[in-house]
């Protein structure tokens, strides 16, 4: 009950979104674009972990900037365009290395532009036009997340742990993506002409938040298979909708909903659920439709490419171990939980279990004592939960101190030598 309850606030912002730009836009007789732009803005940013501060609606006009400048660029030449976008998601993603702050400020520069290339629409008019209500539309998205944080806050969301990584890391992941994009652009624009976008956007969703090597392998393997149903299904929900333009944004949004509930479970659900939502949404923006038979293959080898391209650098530049990540995790969430932390100590456990599903996507065939960690440590959430309500709860501080040393000790014999973590 409680991950249906997360998921339908979690997902309140992208409904009252797309029920405000769908008046506004009635109201000023335009398209649907603009709609579909909030809508991917607030969906990017309702996933996010990171809590946004109020602050961050300055930083609207200067996303509208990067906007402008992508779509000018880009106009006057493709090559123009792609160099400013690889450029731009690379330095976000190496920002992190200079602390919190720079982090957020990329995530949110970053947000608007893939929003854009997600959903490639243009409501009409001038150019200026155009770009004030794209502005708005952001604006709004960021303001209805901002609100359900304020409203519906969970013991997760009211503290946000530092990153711990070295800043190398994130310099080494900034270089990954531009390598990534790069190659989506290239092979994207030149084998599969208007629909090059598709290349991208599996080359970034794979890529953008993959934890490890092991992590991007997975992530591809859920995002073709999420790909080959998700297409599947919108073809038989474009034949079933036809031209009701009502009937397909009412689909497309329940789907959407569906698919960020499914996300928990597995990232493969979140994939089938973007692409039939996709294919939806190419017909009401003027766009071929993905969902036809003709494009189903060109769409399946798209998307393999794309996820390629973020699987390569990955695995051969700098990678990172799935088992390095998970030890480094194990011991956040240890130390948060010894030092009393107990909400920041939830966030890093659910953390470490979304770094541990490369792992137990092989655990039937080889299984690692890593698994042991997270288990044993999952099964303190709900202990955990009554802890950040009630710090000295007896019988949840007998049961936290009898698990945390075991684990402790194997980790330590893991890394093969003495660290500070959490005493028995």
């Amino acid at each position: 009950m409680r991950n249906i309850t997360a998921a339908a606030t979690g997902f309140a912002p992208v409904l009252a979104t797309v029920a405000t730009l769908i008046a506004l836009t009635r109201a000023a007789h335009l398209g649907i674009g603009i709609v579909v732009l909030g809508a991917a803005v607030s969906l990017m940013a309702t996933r996010s972990t990171q809590r946004h501060s109020p602050w961050r609606l300055l930083l609207v006009p200067v996303g509208a900037v990067v906007i402008a400048t992508f779509a000018v660029l880009f106009h006057e030449g493709h090559a123009y365009g792609d160099a400013f976008f690889v450029v731009t998601v690379a330095a976000a993603t190496a920002a992190r290395a200079f602390g919190p702050a720079a982090g957020r400020l990329g995530r949110a520069l970053v947000l608007p532009l893939i929003g854009m290339l997600i959903a490639p629409v243009n409501p009409g008019g001038h150019p200026l036009r155009t770009l004030a209500w794209a502005t708005l539309a952001v604006f709004i998205a960021e303001c209805f997340v901002l609100l359900k944080q304020r409203l519906w806050s969970t013991p997760e969301d009211e503290a946000e742990p530092p990153s711990t990584s070295a800043a190398r890391i994130h310099v080494w992941r900034g270089v990954q993506s531009a390598l990534a994009l790069t190659m989506a652009f290239t092979i994207g624009q030149t084998v599969f002409g208007d629909h090059w976008a598709w290349t991208v956007i599996s080359a970034y969703t794979v890529g953008a938040a993959a934890r490890s090597r092991g992590d991007a392998l997975l992530k591809g393997v859920h995002r073709t298979l999420g790909a080959l149903g998700g297409t599947a299904v919108a073809t038989v929900l474009a034949y079933t909708v036809g031209g009701h333009q009502a009937v397909a944004v009412t689909l497309l949004i329940t789907i959407l909903a569906v698919g960020y509930y499914l996300r928990q479970f597995a990232y493969a659900w979140w994939a089938a659920c973007m692409t039939a939502a996709l294919a939806l949404l190419y017909p009401l923006v003027g766009f071929a439709s993905a969902g036809t038979l003709t494009l189903l293959g060109t769409r399946l080898l798209a998307v393999v490419i794309g996820a390629l391209c973020a699987i390569l650098p990955a695995t051969l530049i700098a990678p990172i171990r799935t088992g390095a990540v998970l030890r480094k995790r194990t011991a956040e969430c240890l130390r948060s939980i010894r030092d009393g932390e107990y909400a920041p100590a939830l966030r890093r456990l659910a953390a470490l279990r979304e770094a541990a599903a490369p792992l137990y996507a092989v655990r039937r065939v080889h299984a690692r004592r890593e698994l042991q960690w997270v288990d044993a440590l999952t099964a303190l959430e709900p202990h955990l939960r009554t802890l950040a309500d009630d710090a000295d709860d007896p019988a949840a501080l007998k049961q936290v101190r009898r698990t945390l040393g075991p684990v402790a000790d194997d980790l330590r014999a893991a890394a093969g030598r003495s660290s500070p973590l959490p005493a028995a």
